[in-house]
């Protein structure tokens, strides 16, 4: 089989107390300086009027570093909400530090395997 230049075989996930494995993952990094603003935009507006904005009301963010893992498990361990501990990837992208899952959702299907996703937030 051919490979591709974005192919991601080889990719490994660990978190402690997890057990499963990684059919998907989705790395993001977004800025969340305190600085950010909100769109107030209105539909009274008239095409060509500059987009209103204003600071964000509350400081701080959920997940301060803007940096969270999406993963797509199979397996059948469930991560609990507001675990933490040492978030590990390797292959293609390259991620290790203290992490803590903020979401775990298992589905069960007729005719399936255990499938679930988890998504961490990391310093």
């Amino acid at each position: 089989m051919a490979t591709t230049p974005h192919d991601s075989s080889g990719t490994s996930f660990s978190f402690p107390g997890f057990t499963g494995t990684i059919t998907g993952l989705t790395h993001t990094i977004a800025d969340q300086g305190s600085g950010d603003k909100i769109d107030i935009s209105h539909l009274g507006q008239t095409a060509g009027a500059t987009v209103l904005s204003q600071s964000r009301p509350l400081k701080g963010t959920i997940g301060e570093s803007g940096k969270s893992v999406s993963v797509e498990f199979i397996g059948t361990g469930m991560i609990s909400q507001g675990a933490t501990g040492t978030l590990t990837v390797s292959g293609p992208i390259s991620i290790s530090g203290s992490a803590t899952c903020s979401s775990c959702t298992i589905t069960l299907a007729v005719n399936d395997v255990v499938r679930g996703s988890a998504e961490f937030q990391y310093e």
